[in-house]
């Protein structure tokens, strides 16, 4: 049987730490303004330590533990424990500091998918630290499961993909975030593409893999115009774009690009899409 969350989180942070923590958490549950006094002091208590362990199931979903800490953990495990309520947890991050916000919105893949949720995934919208986006957004399938609930639907995801394009993260970060592609965000995209290119600055390399999943108009024009990109990341992005429009009327283009292509990997897909 599938242990409980609590108590993979218990298993995960060991007996010295659970030690500190059920006080603690005895502590809040009778005075409740502990809450945000026990919080900010959970990484002196248990440590900054990486967790490590890769890409696993824990509690509804499934994350990355190589990008969660311990003291990340141990926050989730105090928030379940106690049941903190959606106004202690908007207070926690309302009165954190930079370091402390990330902490909470770590913990958000372990709890359900609540309003509490798709609200903080609003604040890291709106914000330009790349941490915070990062902790709410990165290294778990909490995007994906989130698409639907109340306050977070495909115009909400559209415009927090966006701003993982806009700060550059890699879209492979948040799992299963490509089976949300859509053609509305394929025209956000190429035109942050677009300004992006006449501004002469990069351009998010998983544009061309989105837009090959949902294509929209120019879709095809820039996909075909990527596989003669200078940048060996954006021709493999627009190479597996095609790849995923499954169009036999565009092989020839892989097949003049092909003898000219100097990276292996590129050259699998345009043999792939050659056929």
């Amino acid at each position: 049987m599938k242990p409980s969350t609590l108590d993979d989180l218990a298993a995960r942070l060991g007996a010295e730490a659970l030690g500190t923590l059920q006080p603690a958490a005895a502590g809040i549950q009778a005075d409740r303004a502990r809450l945000a006094v026990v919080f900010p002091g959970l990484p002196r208590k248990v440590g900054r330590e990486p967790v490590r362990g890769g890409v696993t199931a824990l509690g509804p979903g499934r994350l990355d533990l190589d990008a969660f800490r311990r003291c990340d953990l141990a926050a989730a495990w105090l928030l379940l424990t106690t049941a903190a309520t959606e106004a202690e947890l908007l207070d926690l991050y309302a009165h954190g500091d930079i370091e402390e916000r990330a902490m909470l919105l770590r913990t958000l893949p372990v709890l359900p998918v609540a309003a509490v949720t798709t609200r903080l995934f609003g604040e890291v919208q709106r914000s330009n630290i790349v941490l915070h986006l990062e902790a709410g957004v990165c290294d778990s399938d909490l995007f994906a499961r989130a698409v639907g609930h109340a306050g977070f639907d495909p115009a909400a995801a559209n415009r927090l993909l966006l701003k993982l394009a806009f700060l550059d993260l890699p879209l492979r970060r948040v799992f299963d975030a490509g089976r949300h592609a859509n053609p509305e965000l394929s025209r956000m995209l190429i035109d942050l593409a677009t300004e992006r290119e006449a501004a002469g600055r990069p351009v998010w390399r998983d544009t061309w893999r989105l837009i090959g999943a949902a294509p929209c108009p120019g879709a095809v024009a820039r996909l075909v115009g990527g596989l003669e990109h200078g940048d060996d990341g954006v021709r493999l992005a627009a190479a597996e774009g095609l790849l995923a429009l499954a169009r036999t009327d565009l092989a020839p283009f892989a097949a003049e690009r092909l003898p000219r292509e100097p990276r292996g990997d590129v050259r699998a897909v345009l043999q792939r899409l050659a056929r």
